[in-house]
């Protein structure tokens, strides 16, 4: 007996049993705990989306989606035709209507898709009704949906690609309901979801051209019908189609461009299967697992169902496929751009999972394998569900927020902010704080506007708060920096994650803060000033910070390295800090003379050193020879005195 037949008499046989006189109520509590079994599932999954969503900071784009949808209707309408924003504007206005009705916090902007997006867990389970699979299989696909690392990523994410993983679902599975049922009410509801799907995201274009290749092959019957109510939705989505025709025309990306064939799909693949923070071994086996699945569900779809076949995998393939052609000239190449066939990805590995178990192939020595292809898959889920939630390594933002509280509490009156990245989280964070800016200030790089820039400020205020963020896309943020280290006096460095915070104090101010003294090299540079931190003592383990200001008073004709040393009465080293003036990135036979520069040296004193005086010094030497330069009669300067306690 063909698999076809033998899926056919157990549907048959759960009919039979199903109608059989004196099994009503014997099926009431089979059907009461059915219903409680979903009902778990959907509240597991919906629990999962709520856990800690509002835990990391917003990241860039969610903040962008912040800074547009906080503007009047007509000015988000104006950005997106003026800016040529790619994404459609019904994301903004829910958005917006959204944050009128309940604030702006990071629980709300990310809350406001997390219902859609879960709703693709029942609506995989219909779907998988609708094709006459059994209650396991359509339980199945329910809980992978449910438990399902990326779309809970997504769930979470103040942007539209969870809601537009929805409306890929969504629209196929109503143009199927009304090609199946013909009914002037499933067509009404095919074209409310497909407008709504197209002013939400114009990816979902790519389904529209499918479908008119599948519907004029195996439902050529409803061509005419389907020919109307697609018309309809592009009668009404043409203001839409519109904004994206002029806003992708241009448009190149912000992803990355294709891989290679092979390498492209196991990066899709993986992400379809245990999302952006699955990694390692648990990662490649649930990838390989999912895989085998999704291949024996197509195939015995294929046998038993070509229709829903074909239209399954026609949905799953063409936008993994368009996206990667697009990528051969445009950075679009990111699982995101793709996540419409997603659902489709977990319908056919619930349907192989499902067959698996149903068709006994265990009788050919498949005993153990849907029972190793469950545990893998759900060991690859945990670890990535771990690390999203737990582990600051795959956290999808830095943690600007604690960066922007701790710079709110510590700025004052005669501070100023500086970023030197356009980074909408910074700006959704720092509401209220001191007074900011961005340099470099637009692209491309203006070199002299943006050192001029830093001059004004260096003259204006007393403390310079720096973020940097060095990235190839906005080049002349490593200059801005160097140009703060070599010319402001550094007072603290904090790291949040990958992101860091600098305060400087710029020359004028730190000269006034610092001990003056005349101590000239031989090589033709002098110290000018000096501060040592912490004042007063210091305890055996703590760490020393001196900072310096040098200028040249001489021609230079070579560089030196600087040495601060910390002694004992014998004169014996105990802590050091070597290296050039600017680390070698702005050589002292290139100063102007007159210009300061400053420099930090940092000494980190061992653990029970005893207590006591100990001696501070610094000098200049040639790092090849390790020959030092004299001043005045001596080869270094003395600094004074540290106290040590333990």
């Amino acid at each position: 007996m063909s698999a076809r037949s033998v899926w056919r008499f157990e549907i048959r046989e759960r009919k039979r049993r199903s109608t059989r006189p004196g099994t009503r109520a014997g099926t009431r509590p089979f059907a009461l705990r059915s219903l409680l079994a979903v009902f778990a599932m959907l509240a597991l999954g919906f629990a999962l989306r709520m856990f800690r969503l509002s835990a990391p900071s917003l990241r860039g784009d969610e903040a962008f989606s912040w800074m547009i949808a906080r503007q009047d209707p007509g000015a988000i309408l104006r950005f997106i035709w003026e800016a040529r924003e790619p994404h459609s504007p019904l994301h903004f206005l829910w958005m917006k209507t959204w944050m009128e009705l309940t604030g702006d916090s990071e629980f709300v902007l990310r809350f406001h898709s997390l219902f859609l997006t879960f709703l693709i867990a029942p609506l995989i389970s219909r779907w998988l009704q609708a094709m006459g699979q059994p209650r396991r299989i359509a339980w199945l696909g329910m809980a992978l949906a449910s438990l399902h690392p990326y779309l809970i990523w997504q769930s979470q994410d103040a942007r539209q690609y969870g809601t537009l993983a929805f409306f890929g679902i969504a629209e196929p599975l109503a143009l199927m309901h009304a090609l199946r049922t013909n009914r002037q009410r499933d067509w009404a509801l095919f074209v409310l979801i497909g407008t709504m799907g197209v002013y939400y995201h114009y990816n979902l274009a790519i389904l529209f051209a499918l479908q008119a290749v599948l519907i004029g092959t195996l439902w050529s019957h409803r061509l005419r019908l389907w020919g109307i109510a697609q018309g309809g939705i592009l009668l009404l989505s043409l203001p839409g189609v519109l904004l994206a025709v002029h806003a992708l025309a241009p448009y190149t990306g912000t992803a990355r461009h294709a891989p290679s064939l092979w390498n492209g799909l196991w990066q899709i693949l993986q992400v379809f299967t245990v999302g952006t923070t699955g990694d390692g071994w648990p990662a490649a086996v649930a990838t390989i697992l999912w895989a085998v699945a999704a291949l024996i569900g197509g195939l015995s779809l294929l046998r038993t169902a070509r229709a829903d076949g074909i239209w399954i995998i026609g949905h799953l393939v063409a936008p993994i496929l368009v996206a990667f052609l697009a990528a051969q000239s445009r950075a679009v190449f990111a699982p995101h751009y793709m996540i419409t066939a997603l659902p489709f990805w977990i319908l056919l590995a619930s349907i192989g999972i499902g067959r698996l178990t149903m068709e006994r192939l265990w009788d050919q020595g498949f005993l153990l394998f849907p029972f190793f292809c469950s545990l893998g898959i759900g060991i690859g889920f945990a670890q990535s569900l771990w690390h999203h939630y737990l582990d600051p390594r795959y956290a999808k933002s830095p943690p600007i927020r604690e960066l922007a509280a701790e710079l709110n509490r510590e700025t004052g009156p005669g501070d100023y902010a500086l970023i030197t990245f356009p980074d909408p989280a910074f700006t959704y964070y720092h509401r209220g704080g001191a007074r900011w800016g961005m340099l470099p200030a637009s692209q491309p790089f203006q070199r002299e506007e943006t050192l001029a820039a830093l001059e004004r400020l260096a003259g204006q205020y007393d403390r310079i708060w720096l973020i940097p963020v060095h990235l190839p896309m906005w080049p002349g943020s490593e200059e801005v920096e160097q140009w703060l280290a070599l010319h402001a006096e550094l007072l603290r460095e904090e790291a949040f994650g990958p992101l860091r915070l600098l305060a400087f104090r710029p020359a004028g101010r730190a000269l006034d803060k610092m001990r003056r003294v005349e101590a000239r090299w031989a090589d033709g540079v002098e110290l000018v000033a000096f501060r040592v931190e912490p004042e007063g003592s210091i305890p055996s383990g703590g760490e020393l910070r001196v900072s310096t200001a040098w200028r040249r008073w001489a021609t230079v004709s070579e560089e030196h390295s600087v040495f601060v040393h910390l002694l004992d009465e014998n004169g014996q080293l105990i802590a050091q800090d070597d290296h050039p003036v600017g680390r070698g990135r702005y050589p002292s036979v290139a100063w102007p003379e007159g210009e300061l520069i400053f420099e930090r040296f940092e000494l980190r004193l061992p653990a029970g050193i005893p207590s006591g005086r100990y001696r501070l010094v610094i000098g200049r030497y040639n790092w090849e020879t390790l020959v030092r330069t004299p001043i005045d009669a001596s080869d270094h300067l003395e600094l004074g005195w540290i106290e040590v306690r333990r």
